[in-house]
């Protein structure tokens, strides 16, 4: 990922506030709630995909869908909306139970992880915060420092504590290599969402079928090729390209 598209994307995390709003207030909402409550799936589902389309990013919302989509019997779907729920809402135990629980019913016993990179190890503490809330950190403490060390370079009373400000720009730097980590390397998750799809060893039909799997699987995407087809991986370590149209992902890849 370019060091442009980043501080594009951490802009459009900053500003997702608004969108957040709005849905809250939003009377579609109220509509996708209240045919929710009276057991109309099919239109709690078109309510939310409608907000969703329409560029709302929220876990909330796509927590609801996950429900809606598993109370219609869309496995795959449901799995894929709760995948993009646990993006925004890390640390929600509601999430996170209704996720494994929409994983039981899957055939193909999986985890929605991965094995981490080694800069993943070390940014551990990085899976407990959301895109949004590490944007404002950066935000936040890049603006005390910047602060900090033009008073401490243009005023005399404060040059004692250059060398503080001068060590103190580590911090920053390690929360937007978290960041980065956190862009690169998590939430690209989706789910299958046929009853069963064949995954190749290249993009394409003309190449080898590695392996099968099941609605509901859930796989990471690594790689994207012409034509549509998603490189992915798996949590026990497999590996292959699957048609996007297979693979259910919510939003951009």
């Amino acid at each position: 990922m370019s060091t442009c598209r980043r501080v594009i994307l951490v802009l459009m995390l900053l500003c997702s506030g608004s969108a957040a709003v709005a849905m809250d207030e939003s009377p579609l909402q109220k509509e996708a709630e209240a045919a929710f409550d009276r057991a109309d799936y099919a239109k709690a589902v078109a309510d939310y995909e409608q907000m969703v389309n329409s560029g709302v990013i929220n876990g909330h919302l796509y927590y609801n869908l996950g429900m809606a989509y598993y109370r219609l019997g869309k496995r795959g779907d449901a799995v894929a909306a709760f995948l993009a729920a646990r993006r925004y809402l890390p640390r929600d135990p509601d999430t996170a139970a209704n996720l494994k629980h929409a994983l039981s019913d899957v055939r193909d016993k999986l985890e929605p992880e991965v094995p981490s990179s080694v800069a993943a190890r070390f940014a551990f503490w990085i899976d407990s915060f959301t895109p949004k809330e590490l944007a404002w950190m950066l935000a936040v403490i890049a603006a005390v420092w910047g602060a900090g060390t033009t008073a401490a370079f243009v005023w005399s009373r404060f040059s004692n504590l250059r060398l503080y400000f001068a060590f103190a720009a580590l911090l920053p730097l390690v929360l937007l290599w978290g960041f980065s980590v956190k862009l690169d390397e998590n939430d690209r998750w989706g789910a299958v969402n046929q009853p069963k799809v064949k995954v190749y060893s290249g993009p394409g039909t003309l190449n080898k079928v590695v392996f099968e799997l099941q609605e509901g699987a859930p796989a990471l995407v690594t790689e994207i090729a012409a034509g549509g087809y998603y490189r992915i991986q798996l949590s026990d370590g497999k590996k292959g390209w699957i048609s996007g149209n297979d693979l259910k992902v919510f939003g951009k890849l």
